[in-house]
C-alpha cells in the first residue's frame, strides 16, 4: 500500500496525541473516559474496559478518517503472460497412397491426421493453419487460433477428395501465401509419403521462395518403402490394391536444408510422434511474464466505515452514560 498525501497522516496523528494529552490532563470525573483518562483507584476492571469502548470507536474512526484523507491506496498486481507464439501451416499429404495400411492398426494418414491433433493441443500461443495437397493444394484453414475450428477440420479431412498426385512445390507455396506477416518465426510442417508429380512448381523452388521470405520448413516422409496395400472403391465393392510407394527423401531432406528447417523420416506411428515431438522443442519460444502492480484508492471505503465507527461511538457513549 502506499499514501498519497502521507502529510495529512503526520499532521493526524500529531492532532491525536496532543489531544491524548489534553484529556490526560483534564479528569473529568464520572464522563467515561476509559484509556484516555485515569480511572478512580476503586473502579472495578470490567468497568474499565466498558468505559474505554467508546472512546476506542472514537479514536478508531479518526484514524480511518486520516487515512481517507491521506489518499490510502492499496495495490493490487496482475500477473501478464506475454507469449509470444509463432505462426505453422501444416501441408497434409491427402493423396490415395496415404491410405495404405502400414500403420496398423490404421492407415499412415489417420496416424498422422492424429498426432497432428496431439501437436495441436501444445501449442496454444501459435497461430496454425493447414493446407491439404494431392494434385493440387486447398486451404482447409487460415492461420486461427481457435483450436475447436482446426480439430473439427482436420477430422473432416479425406484421401481421394482432391485430384490425385502429389505437388509438393505447390503445396508449399500456398501454405507460404498464408505466412505474410513478419513474426518472430514461420514455419511449414511438410508430411508427405511420395515423389512431386504434379503442378507447375518443383519442390526445391519452392522450397527457396520460403528461404527468402525467412520461413522454415519441416520435411516428414511417411510410411514404409516397397508395395502398400492400398483400399480403393471397385464395381462390386471395396477392394485392395498392391502399389509401390516410395518417399523422394533426397529432395524432402534439401528442402529443409535450404530453409535452415530439418528433414524426418517415419516409419510407424511411435516415430511419427518423436519427430512432431521434436518439432516441438525445436520451435519453442521462450515464455514472458510480467507483473504489473496497480495502486487502487480506498478514500470512500475508509470515509464509509470511519462514519460507521464514529455512529457506534455516538451510541455507546449515550447507553454507557446509565451505567452504574
Amino acid at each position: 500500500m502506499k499514501l498519497a498525501r502521507p502529510e495529512f497522516l503526520l499532521l493526524g496523528v500529531i492532532f491525536l496525541l496532543l489531544l491524548w494529552f489534553f484529556l490526560r490532563k483534564r479528569k473529568r470525573a464520572g464522563l467515561g473516559l476509559g484509556v484516555l483518562l485515569p480511572f478512580e483507584a476503586s473502579t472495578p476492571k470490567w468497568k474499565k474496559l466498558l468505559l474505554s469502548l467508546p472512546w476506542l470507536l472514537l479514536y478508531a474512526s479518526l484514524f480511518l478518517a486520516l487515512l481517507a484523507s491521506s489518499e490510502l491506496m492499496l495495490r493490487r498486481k496482475y500477473q501478464k503472460i506475454y507469449l509470444p507464439g509463432i505462426d505453422i501451416m501444416v501441408a497434409l499429404d491427402v493423396s490415395r497412397s496415404m491410405a495404405a495400411q502400414d500403420f496398423p492398426p490404421r492407415s499412415r494418414f489417420e496416424v498422422a491426421k492424429g498426432v497432428v491433433e496431439e501437436f495441436l493441443k501444445g501449442r496454444k500461443a501459435d497461430r496454425i493453419g493447414i493446407v491439404a495437397f494431392a494434385g493440387a493444394p486447398l486451404l482447409i484453414s487460415p492461420l486461427t487460433l481457435d483450436r475447436e475450428y482446426l480439430k473439427e477440420a482436420i477430422e473432416d479431412l479425406r484421401t481421394g477428395e482432391i485430384e490425385d498426385g502429389t505437388a509438393i512445390g505447390l503445396a508449399v507455396a500456398e501454405a507460404l501465401s498464408n505466412l505474410t506477416e513478419r513474426r518472430t518465426s514461420r514455419v511449414i510442417i511438410l508430411i508427405t509419403d511420395g515423389v512431386n508429380n504434379k503442378g507447375g512448381l518443383s519442390p526445391l523452388d519452392a522450397a527457396k521462395m520460403a528461404a527468402e521470405a525467412g520461413v522454415k520448413i519441416y520435411t516428414i516422409g511417411v510410411g514404409k518403402e516397397g508395395v502398400a496395400s492400398i483400399p480403393i472403391e471397385m464395381g462390386t465393392g471395396a477392394g485392395i490394391l498392391k502399389k509401390a510407394v516410395s518417399v523422394d527423401e533426397e529432395t524432402l531432406r534439401k528442402m529443409a536444408e535450404i530453409t535452415g528447417g530439418k528433414f524426418f523420416r517415419a516409419r510407424d506411428p511411435e516415430a511419427l510422434r518423436r519427430v512432431f515431438s521434436e518439432i516441438d522443442s525445436l520451435e519453442k519460444k521462450r515464455v514472458e511474464v510480467k507483473t504489473i502492480s496497480r495502486y487502487s484508492p480506498q478514500t470512500h471505503s475508509l470515509i464509509l466505515l470511519a462514519l460507521c465507527l464514529f455512529a457506534a461511538f455516538l451510541l455507546s457513549a449515550a447507553l454507557l452514560r446509565e451505567v452504574p
